[in-house]
């Protein structure tokens, strides 16, 4: 099966499984950490077939937003130390000649970007521009970001690791350390003995306590508590964790909150359900982000005229959220299919890739085809070999 250009330069920009799954996962890791991560497309240069997609550290990235509106962006600032105390600054600012964009939205049309950079020695010098501002020609940043969480009135999103968790987890690992102090030092018995001298009992391994002293005791010192209260304040700081990040403690395998037994798919969604919804907001989030960088690419590339960057569609392929029975999932996809939905969307729903199989249909179907022509035309014989 023939790939579609813009399908084949898309995969291209991205490039393999590994690579562009190792991309989104840094991004994704930048996002949850910061509350926002930052992906910046590198044009192509030289003998390069692909814009180059950077993943930049949120701690050096700056926006500057309308006063009036927070969604929309009029620079970003990237601000970095160099070698030799030169510290560098990036700045991409937002050129509107018809001062539209906020009426028009983020992508005006007769937008561009200026992207000068400049350094400075020392944390009070003046900052002294370098070299000529370039000329970014697209309404659109080479810049893309997005929210990791929504955060309303804010450009910049809410990050998984929120203030609270990040106090409740020093607090739960304090705990932990001092439960874990206290059976270093009290776990196991310690002997102690009055009224004699150290000369006057014999404890060999195989002889019998002998002490040489009339009113002498000796007795051993044992930890009577089992711990449960500290025990139960460290579950306690776990379960508010988890309701905090929204993840449950299923999810990452404690055995204690474990399901025994076979449980239904809506049983299983009711469990995993605080997860799920976080995910899909991720999903829309992130979703917008990558879209943006594929049609941005595919704009530069020549293969996309620049007033259809906004509408073109970009259909991404998310994999199910949660584990499925396969025999389950098959059976309720003969009755999907009964009822008329497509193939290709019952393939999707299945986690398979409809235009790959429809590919190795086809081959397999032309295989078979070429291994029967040659039994079609070989000689007939009759019963006596005449």
């Amino acid at each position: 099966m023939r790939i579609a250009p813009m399908q084949q330069f898309v995969d291209g920009l991205w490039g393999d499984d590994d690579d562009k799954m190792t991309l989104l996962a840094q991004a994704a890791i930048n996002g949850g950490v910061c509350g926002q991560p930052f992906l910046k497309l590198i044009p192509a240069q030289g003998a390069m077939k692909y814009p180059r997609i950077v993943v930049l550290d949120p701690l050096l990235v700056r926006i500057v937003t309308a006063p009036d509106d927070c969604s929309l962006t009029l620079a970003y600032i990237i601000e970095y130390p160099g070698v030799n105390d030169i510290q560098k600054r990036q700045i991409i600012a937002r050129v509107d000649p018809d001062r539209l964009a906020g009426v028009a939205g983020a992508y005006d049309l007769d937008d561009t970007w200026e992207i000068t950079d400049f350094e400075r020695v020392g944390g009070a010098g003046a900052w002294r521009q370098c070299g000529e501002t370039e000329v970014w020609p697209y309404p659109f940043a080479p810049i893309f970001t997005n929210q990791n969480l929504p955060n309303p009135n804010e450009p910049w999103g809410r990050p998984d690791l929120t203030p609270d968790i990040i106090e409740m987890n020093k607090v739960l690992n304090f705990n932990e350390s001092n439960v874990s102090r206290i059976l270093k030092y009290h776990a196991h018995p310690k002997t102690w003995g009055k009224g004699f001298r150290h000369s006057q009992v014999n404890m060999g391994v195989d002889d019998i306590f002998i002490i040489e002293s009339m009113d002498g005791t000796l007795q051993n010192l044992e930890m009577h508590s089992d711990l449960k209260s500290s025990l139960d304040f460290i579950a306690m700081l776990r379960d508010s964790m988890d309701e905090q990040s929204r993840v449950p403690a299923v999810a990452l395998g404690r055995m204690e909150n474990m399901v025994r037994g076979d449980i239904s798919g809506v049983a299983l969604q009711l469990l995993f359900q605080p997860l799920i919804e976080k995910t899909t907001q991720k999903q829309r989030l992130y979703g917008r982000t990558i879209r943006e960088v594929s049609r941005a690419a595919l704009v530069m590339a020549g293969l996309l005229p620049l007033e259809q960057y906004e509408d073109y569609p970009v259909e991404l392929h998310w994999q199910e959220l949660l584990p499925i029975d396969d025999l389950q999932a098959a059976q309720t996809a003969t009755v999907y299919k009964q009822l008329g939905v497509s193939t290709a969307t019952l393939l999707q729903k299945l986690g398979f890739d409809p235009d790959d199989e429809a590919e190795k249909n086809t081959n397999e179907q032309a295989s078979m085809a070429a291994q029967a022509q040659p039994a079609q035309n070989m000689p007939s014989m009759s019963a006596d070999g005449e």
